[in-house]
């Protein structure tokens, strides 16, 4: 009896402070309530009692003698702090099926780790399958949880990257344990739970940073601007978390000795280039992170520029920094990947006819890019017009492009026409080709609208009407003149000329405005009885002709 109530002591009294843990749980929620951010307050009171529990069951465990009573407490312990890091993961989730998945996985290895501790006896190949099963149930419930708070998230293209990403990640490191590679242990537990942590804090940050975000730059940059930073934004964000995480799970475990083993698995392995495994994974993480970076400060860099000049001279700005941040991203992962200069110079020299053709043309488009920028003679947001392209515009063949200028990029510049249509331009058409640039200097055209009325028509009075047509377009600049002139006397009409200009930036859509200046000269012409002919034609015949009238042919019948 003595014996037995010494082995009953330590779990008794380890039971009556996890009791005593639910009772301070209920108090604390009380006298929090509404006064933090309710859910960042119970993920780290759960995680805390979890963390508290574990380390105090761990060090009770030293008391009891028997080994098999002292890993059956353990793997107790075990499960109770695995519970309380649960109930922290379904506060933020509440997928009420995989809660009881991850329970009923994690309950299934409790039983397995039992069966391992008190039959001993049993075959080795039993005992391997049952530890084996064990960290499959474990993974099992692992995978569970990360889907959980995957599901979490508000954002369905984040989540289904994270999840993408996540699970062939930790699908690898778990089949690694199962094989014995990985040794997880006791203290990788305070790992998972500083990471709920962070995951907590980082989905309240989330949820207020990206809406702030897209608040404050709302009114300042375009909804594509605003897209991209709000996208460039997230990667960054989740890319530093897995990053974080990894290295943290690595501290509590032996994940960072395989890690690094993987920079020792060569898929190249010479004297002058030493590609591996791991140089492949980093250079990934970086490429993201660089490219990420890159997006961001390009916005940022046109965000500097006053409102009336964002798009114009924040675009080629905009695009003068992503070509120079390719170059520069280029050069670093290619140091990165174990690609030095070492290895490029003697293959540049050896392959230099070879490679001087074939990149030809690649290296004229960039380089005339980079002549665009600087010359300025092209920027982002110019209306131009290319004689040199024959475009079908949904149905309608047109003898030109006429569009504006969306980006200036790497080896080819994008033009978008007034029917959508977005054309891929070789950047050294721009150098060797004509180009027509209606916003060149400033962004104000001429308009020459030709108007024909009949000759019994009074030509001040047409110019009179004809101007204040004008004057009720909205798209016309006021400030500019505008005027009518007298421009022929024509077969069947009087022809004039209305001018006037239009800011082609803001209306690129001309033939719109030529539409609407006609419609309302019909009807102001109509109004002043000033008639708008139509070609007539007198036939003369050389013969005589006999005319027989209807009623002349019934008299003589």
């Amino acid at each position: 009896m003595l014996k037995l109530a010494a082995k009953l002591t330590v779990p008794l009294i380890y039971l009556v402070i996890v009791l005593i843990s639910l009772l301070l749980e209920f108090l604390i929620k009380r006298l929090i309530r509404n006064r933090v951010e309710r859910t960042v307050a119970d993920v780290v009171l759960l995680t805390f009692f979890s963390l508290f529990l574990f380390s105090l069951g761990w060090r009770l465990s030293g008391f009891i003698p028997e080994w098999d009573y002292r890993e059956l407490f353990r793997n107790s312990v075990i499960l109770i702090s695995a519970v309380y890091i649960l109930r922290a993961i379904h506060v933020i989730s509440d997928r009420k099926f995989l809660k009881y998945l991850s329970y009923f996985c994690f309950l299934l290895a409790y039983l397995l780790s039992v069966v391992f501790i008190f039959f001993p006896n049993l075959n080795a190949f039993y005992l391997t399958a049952v530890l084996i099963l064990k960290k499959v149930f474990i993974s099992i419930g692992a995978l569970v949880v990360f889907w959980e708070l995957c599901s979490a998230l508000k954002s369905e293209r984040t989540q289904k990257a994270l999840k993408a990403a996540g699970l062939i990640t930790l699908t690898l490191i778990f089949i690694t344990w199962i094989l014995g590679y990985l040794n997880f242990n006791f203290r990788t537990l305070f790992g998972v739970a500083i990471a709920l942590i962070i995951t907590a804090l980082l989905s309240v940050a989330y949820s207020r940073l990206v809406p702030y975000l897209r608040d404050f730059f709302r009114n300042k940059i375009s909804d594509r601007d605003l897209e991209s930073i709000e996208f460039n934004i997230k990667v960054l964000i989740f890319l530093i978390y897995a990053v974080f995480i990894l290295k943290l799970i690595s501290q509590f475990s032996n994940l960072g000795i395989f890690l690094r083993k993987l920079y020792e698995i060569y898929i190249i392995n010479t004297d002058l280039v030493k590609i591996s495994i791991g140089n492949i994974v980093n250079v990934s993480v970086l490429g993201v992170f660089l490219f990420s970076v890159l997006n961001l400060i390009k916005k940022l860099v046109k965000l500097t520029f006053p409102k009336e000049r964002r798009e114009v001279e924040g675009g080629s700005a905009e695009a003068l920094i992503f070509n120079l941040g390719v170059l520069f991203n280029s050069i670093v992962l290619l140091s990165a990947l174990g690609i030095t200069w070492k290895v490029l110079l003697p293959i540049a020299g050896t392959l230099g006819v070879g490679i001087g053709f074939g990149l030809q043309t690649i290296m004229n488009n960039y380089i005339s890019g980079f002549i665009l920028l600087f010359s300025k003679k092209l920027k982002v947001g110019d209306i131009i017009e290319l004689s040199s392209l024959s475009v079908s515009a949904l149905g309608k063949e047109l003898p030109s492009v006429f569009g504006k200028i969306e980006s200036i990029g790497i080896l080819s510049t994008i033009v978008r026409t007034n029917d959508g249509i977005e054309i891929s331009i070789p950047n050294s058409s721009f150098i060797n080709s004509p180009i027509v640039n209606f916003s060149y200097k400033d962004p104000y055209v001429r308009l020459k609208i030709p108007v024909g009325v009949s000759y019994s028509s009074d030509p001040k009075k047409v110019r009179e009407v004809l101007l204040s047509v004008v004057d009720e377009i909205p798209h016309a600049v006021k400030f500019l003149p505008k005027d009518v002139r007298f421009e022929e006397l024509g077969d069947s009409s009087i022809v004039f000329t209305v001018i006037f200009w239009i800011n082609v930036r803001k209306n690129m859509l001309v033939k719109r405005i030529i539409s609407e200046f006609y419609y309302r000269a019909w009807y102001r012409l109509k109004e002043n009885g000033i008639e708008i002919p139509f070609p007539q034609m007198d036939v003369w015949f050389r013969t005589p002709l006999e005319v027989k009238l209807d009623n002349q042919r019934k008299e003589e019948s």
